[in-house]
């Protein structure tokens, strides 16, 4: 399918995710392409920016509006430049694709205004409880339902929250599954026939829920019956450093503190992550169990990423994921607590045909997952469906 204007809109993080997976297989599918990204608050940089596309070329980028503003405020801050940002685009634009409710409710306001065709409601994290606050958060729900109801598509990155949107109303021809995929074409593996793993993984934003305080305690007795073991940390202690309302002091000092055994890289861009990640042995996806984890509800873009590299990976039962490297024996499912996970690690590193067997279980799962084929299918079904 090739379009001959689209315009995408999404709220994103330090690291990249499922929208950027988007504007690249867009880039080269689009005569008129143009991009709007909202950092989120925590974010080091805040500024809202424009990118404009025209036969796979970028032609024009701006970036403003990087005010230190609360929370609430950055998100009317957000949907305004993302109307101006539309505007200065100019002409219209046949389809609008807006990732959660924000962005899209703009999206709708602009199809009643004729400035665009058709809106998908791209749906990359929901939950029952997004915000603590009960007004905000009752705000939050009435767009997402206001979305589903006047979106012409809506795009569900999980079963579960499919489910949701069937429980909403939306009829299956106009609720679509989108799961997170896969650069393929990037991802150089390594022979390692004959290797035996020494090399852990850690990925993403280092935040209590994401189980670093397990991995600094666990590591250091693994260290001492594994002298070859190599932790590496990619990624960072977010900008503010808070969850759940509670400030908690930078990762980096404590990870730092174990040792020659510990290399922190920082937060890195994807197509960097992509090309260092076949070179380790184990991925680590510790995720708490929590009513408020949004990733029990998502689908964690880094998991298929280390899985396609090649890494048997470590996971909480908490995304849906879990019971896909169970099932497929691509990795081991461990309980939150610090003893499962030094036994599962500590099984990987002393039983190399196991950890050999669950690397091949994991590249074939994966082979399905590139993102340029998932797009192909969900565009078409989106069309497809409508009225």
């Amino acid at each position: 399918m090739r379009f001959k204007s689209i315009v995408l809109v999404s709220h994103v993080t330090d690291l990249s995710g499922p929208s950027e997976a988007v504007e690249n297989y867009l880039k080269t599918r689009s005569d008129k392409l143009g991009v709007i990204y909202h950092p989120f608050h925590y974010c080091a940089d805040r500024r809202s920016r424009l990118k404009e596309y025209r036969q796979g070329q970028l032609k024009r980028e701006v970036s403003q509006g990087g005010w230190n503003l609360p929370p609430l405020l950055t998100y009317v801050k957000d949907a305004v430049f993302s109307l101006l940002y539309f505007l200065r685009l100019g002409a219209k634009f046949d389809v609008y694709l807006g990732a959660d409710p924000l962005n899209t409710v703009v999206g709708v306001l602009l199809k009643w205004l004729g400035l665009t065709n058709f809106v998908i409601f791209y749906t990359i994290d929901w939950m029952p409880e997004r915000f603590s606050n009960k007004y905000l958060n009752a705000v939050y729900h009435w767009l997402d339902r206001f979305c589903v109801r006047h979106c012409d598509a809506a795009w569900n990155i999980s079963p579960r929250i499919q489910e949701v949107r069937r429980s909403q109303g939306l009829p299956d021809s106009r609720n679509i599954l989108v799961p997170v995929g896969v650069d393929l074409e990037k991802i150089d593996l390594p022979d390692k026939s004959g290797k035996e793993p020494s090399e852990l993984v850690l990925l993403g934003a280092l935040a209590p829920s994401k189980g670093v305080d397990m991995v600094i305690e666990a590591f250091p007795s693994l260290k001492e019956r594994f002298p070859q073991l190599t932790l590496h940390v990619i990624g960072k202690t977010p900008h503010d450093a808070v969850e759940d309302g509670v400030v908690y002091q930078p990762y980096e000092p404590r990870l730092a503190a174990l040792g020659t055994g510990v290399v922190l890289h920082g937060a890195r861009p994807h197509d960097e992550v992509l090309a260092m990640l076949p070179g380790y042995d184990i991925a680590l996806a510790l995720y708490k169990p929590s009513p408020n984890n949004l990733s029990q509800w998502a689908d964690p873009s880094r998991v298929k990423d280390y899985l396609a590299c090649g890494l048997p990976t470590i996971i909480t039962p908490v995304p849906e994921i879990h019971k896909d490297i169970r099932t497929l024996e691509a990795g081991i499912v461990v309980d939150y607590a610090v003893e499962p996970l030094a036994e599962a690690i500590g099984r990987l590193l002393a039983d190399p045909g196991l950890w050999r067997a669950m690397r091949e279980n994991a590249l074939r799962y994966m082979d399905s997952y590139a993102w340029s084929a998932i797009l192909d299918r969900v565009f078409d079904e989106s069309f497809q469906g409508r009225a």
